[in-house]
């Protein structure tokens, strides 16, 4: 976020804790795509339309990597306890009631709807999640009509020329681990001035255009398999290209998405395919992927004997040190927080969400404990360690990754039936 825009933020702990994601998403995520972040205007009356795979890793993306503060629509339940609403309020979120929650009075969206106009007014930016609830399916809801109320309703009040919806689309490898790739993906505003003429004769009809319009693009910057019967399949040939185009391990965060764009043509290819390729397809990938299971390997290890290669042995024991040392220190954290989320997590969408604001909490203490401890007791020592903590973390994540493609790419080198593994996969691939 550009620091310069903070001003217009009321949520205070949305200021303090957005320098810490930074770090925190660099160990939470292998790869992290935005693809147009500058699409998100400062100064501007947005209303971010977003998709919605995850519980709060996708309006934290929002938050921290878009430059103005960004107010995201959550749903209502889960402000009802004092404690947590305020938390939540100062994280720049808002309540929204829904009917399915137990909320009945109509009132209640009414000051939703207002919030939104006000903030409209002071020119940031309000994200709704249009499909109106989250999932990990990789495909496009249909989409709830509040935002184009929110949209007609500002510009009738207001008449704001650069009141603009712009679709994002949020998009993960798995969205319930942790080292995923996520790709942020901002589509072209729809400017709600140019819906204006069509609303004054007909609401319904332009309220229908908008929310057709948002559709759209939201379907051309997510992942939409068009089948539901076709996930598990669709999953495996994204894998064989993910593997065929490997991405670069550092930096963390870049601001292009070529793979997203190579993965998205996958799928538009293959929601087009007749029924009778896609059943051969179907056939040869299951031999392939069983073929690989019984031989006990994977995918990434079999095409890409390199990665035993000597000079990335020498990788491993040069930083093996460093790594042991990072494992350590971070154990306490790691274990205490992946012991909660294991216990107290019962949908997928949760998890890393879970896992991440554990991480901040526990990890926040631990670190502050470390740091305060060093100095009451002038342990110069425990201090550097706590300095040390976040990059010697993520180097021990990086090594232990290294780690396994290594011996992965090593057992199958030496795998006697590598090159009939390798027709396979040209069968698939062809």
């Amino acid at each position: 976020m550009d620091y310069r825009y903070a001003r217009h933020s009321t949520g205070w702990l949305y200021l303090i804790l957005t320098p810490v994601i930074h770090v925190v998403y660099r160990l939470l995520f292998r790869k992290i795509y935005l693809h147009n972040r500058s699409g998100i205007k400062p100064n501007t009356p947005v209303l971010i339309a977003a998709n919605h795979p995850t519980a709060f890793i996708d309006p934290i993306f929002f938050t921290s990597f878009f430059d103005p503060p960004v107010y995201n629509m959550t749903r209502g339940d889960i402000f009802r306890k004092p404690m947590f609403r305020k938390l939540l309020e100062s994280c720049n979120m808002f309540p929204v009631f829904r009917q399915r929650d137990g909320y009945q009075e109509r009132g209640r969206n009414d000051d939703v709807f207002e919030f939104c106009q006000q903030k409209m007014l002071k020119r940031v930016a309000v994200n709704i999640f249009v499909e109106g609830e989250h999932h990990l399916d990789k495909r496009v809801l249909p989409l709830q009509k509040g935002i184009a109320r929110i949209a007609f309703g500002t510009y009738d009040r207001h008449r704001l020329e650069d009141l603009q919806v712009v679709p994002v689309g949020c998009n993960y490898i798995a969205g319930d681990c942790t080292r995923d790739e996520a790709k942020i993906i901002v589509g072209t505003p729809l400017f709600i001035k140019d819906y204006w003429p069509t609303y004054e004769q007909n609401p319904n009809l332009a309220i229908n255009q908008l929310c057709r319009d948002i559709l759209k693009s939201l379907k051309s910057i997510c992942y939409d398999i068009k089948d539901k019967e076709d996930d598990a399949l669709a999953e495996q040939l994204l894998s064989l290209w993910r593997n065929d185009h490997p991405a670069r391990h550092l930096p963390v965060v870049e601001f292009q998405a070529p793979r997203f764009w190579g993965e998205k043509a996958l799928l538009d290819q293959f929601n087009t395919m007749p029924e009778n390729e896609k059943h051969l397809l179907r056939e040869r990938t299951s031999s392939y992927f069983s073929a690989l299971e019984n031989a006990k390997l994977n995918d990434e290890g079999l095409i890409h004997p390199e990665h035993a290669s000597l000079k990335w042995l020498v990788f491993l024991l040069f930083l093996a040190p460093i790594a042991l040392f990072g494992f350590l220190i971070g154990a306490p954290v790691r274990w205490l927080v992946y012991r909660i989320a294991r216990k107290t997590v019962k949908k997928r969408e949760f998890y890393t969400s879970v896992l991440m604001g554990l991480g901040v909490v526990i990890g926040g203490f631990y670190f502050i404990g470390m740091l305060v401890a060093g100095w009451l007791l002038n342990l110069s020592w425990l201090v550097t360690i706590a300095l040390m903590l976040p990059l010697s973390a993520w180097i021990s994540i990086y090594w232990k990754e290294t780690l396994l493609r290594w011996k992965a790419a090593q057992k199958a080198r030496n795998y006697p039936e590598r090159e009939n593994l390798l027709s396979l996969r040209e069968a698939v691939r062809n």
